[in-house]
């Protein structure tokens, strides 16, 4: 554990990335310049595949186009949270989280680019400079994480802990477990009541330095980086909080708050006083507002690209049901709140009237309905329901912000409210989507609620951009075959 530097290494290594990334887009353009038919040439000789370089002269007008590049690179890299990577993970892990990033960052130049229908982007400049970029990367990541591992094992921080002997031994043990720490503990101090005979002993080669009234004396020696503190008494904890801030020292404080199993602790402030915050969703961070602006950008790209399909099966429904195009139903959204979802209609007027005769039929176990052979279903529906086609006119409630593109189906509202697990509920901890996990992973197919929770809050807590991406990927096949759908 880094501790205390850990926001600065991210920080410095965050800087070392933009100096280098700048440096290495413009080489890769002066070479692009000057040597772009050589390399042409070279590449073809080579493997025989008739590689094209772009000319990149007109980029020199168009500086504009650098700043994109690496602005979205960069974005990337900070919003996919690379650099909180542990320092001491596997290398594989490292190699993995640096190309998602940087292949997400391609991703949102071309969506940049094509967004504003830009013409003049220039593939060969933006390829090959995420290919040097990610040798590059990989290489530094190599060299850093090794200096840094051997230069913590060489200078550890050295820490003082403060604790009751009670706790000593499972404490010291826990440090004794990271084999690859960069803090030792090198001495300690007793809070509450010590016996008498154990005052001077030493637990695990450790010393015992005295007890919490020596920690002013002991603190003003100067040889301690940081003290581990391990709540006790509160009055205690502020006298030593004050004895350190005295020194300079910091304090790190092991708390006695029930430890969730999900949710994050982070330290806040309210009305001037620390807090702690156990929160079990990253989305409301940085990456939410990234995920509302792929919400907005593609919703409205659909929007527009499928405008001619509303405009057929309006008319084909209007024909062929006599009745209203369009179907609004209530919705559970997001913290409960509900909504109006609309859909194209699929089933005969009055259906909601014939749900409680047709509960037999019922083939998912738990509180919602899903029947395949139901009666209700017209056959324009059928087909609707079978491309998911029926689903389009939620791109507005995408737009709107009431859903999103990714994220657990939203059922009815009456739905919801029988909902027997308590922990069901948590879905809406997050925006409802237009599709998600259990879409991908059998839709219909699957007949226990049970099971649809499950996936649903696994997606919640492993959330990510790139898990939205995949799983739109994986949508577009699902949905072209029509697997699963009822």
């Amino acid at each position: 554990m880094l501790g205390r530097k850990k926001k600065y290494l991210e920080n410095l290594s965050f800087g070392i990335d933009i100096f280098a990334g700048t440096i290495l887009l413009f080489g890769v353009y002066l070479f692009l310049l000057h040597f772009g038919e050589l390399w042409e040439a070279f590449l073809i000789a080579v493997t025989g595949y008739p590689f094209y370089i772009q000319n990149v002269s007109h980029l020199a007008d168009e500086k504009w186009i650098f700043l994109v590049i690496l602005f979205n690179l960069f974005a990337s890299l900070r919003l996919n949270r690379y650099y909180q990577v542990n320092l001491f993970a596997d290398w594989p892990e490292v190699l993995f989280q640096s190309f998602k990033s940087i292949a997400i960052g391609v991703g949102m130049i071309t969506v940049f680019f094509y967004f504003f229908s830009y013409h003049g982007a220039n593939r060969s400049l933006l390829f090959g400079f995420a290919g040097v970029f990610y040798f590059y990367h990989i290489v530094k990541e190599l060299g850093l994480r090794r200096y840094l591992i051997g230069y913590y094992e060489r200078k550890p921080l050295e820490a003082l802990l403060v604790c009751p002997w009670g706790e000593l031994s499972d404490k010291l043990a826990d440090f004794e477990q990271r084999q690859q720490s960069s803090v030792l503990i090198k001495g300690v101090v007793l809070t509450g009541e010590v016996e008498e005979e154990r005052e001077n002993e030493a637990k695990n080669d450790v010393p015992i330095l005295g007890e919490i009234a020596d920690i002013g004396s002991i603190l003003s020696r100067g040889r301690f980086d940081l003290v581990f503190l391990v709540a006790s008494d509160p009055q205690r904890e502020r006298s030593i909080l004050i004895m350190a801030e005295e020194q300079g020292i910091e304090v790190w404080y092991f708390s006695n708050f029930i430890s969730p199993l999900l949710a994050r602790p982070e330290v806040d402030e309210f009305a001037g006083k620390p807090i702690i915050v156990y929160r079990t969703v990253s989305h409301y961070e940085g990456k939410f507002l990234v995920k509302r602006g792929v919400d907005i950008v593609i919703s409205s790209l659909l929007l527009f690209a499928t405008s001619p399909i509303f405009l057929i099966v309006s008319l084909i429904i209007k024909i062929k049901t006599h009745g209203s195009v369009y179907y609004a139903q209530e919705r559970t959204g997001l913290r409960g709140q509900v909504f109006r979802m609309y859909k194209f209609r699929t089933m005969l007027p009055g259906a909601e009237e014939q749900l409680e005769q047709l509960r037999g039929q019922n083939e998912m176990k738990g509180p919602v309905f899903k029947s395949g052979e139901d009666p209700r279903v017209t056959p324009v529906g059928k087909f609707l329901r079978r491309y998911s086609l029926d689903e389009l006119p939620q791109l507005w409630n995408v737009l709107k912000g009431q859903m999103s593109l990714v994220g657990p189906r939203p059922l009815p509202v009456y739905e919801t409210r029988n909902f027997e697990a308590f922990k069901d509920h948590r879905r809406y901890s997050v925006l409802p989507g237009l599709t998600g996990l259990w879409q991908v992973s059998g839709r219909s197919q699957i007949e226990d609620f049970a099971e649809w929770v499950r996936l649903d809050l696994e997606y919640i807590d492993s959330w990510s951009l790139w898990l939205d991406f995949l799983i739109l990927l994986r949508t577009i096949p699902v949905v072209l075959r029509g697997e699963g759908a009822k």
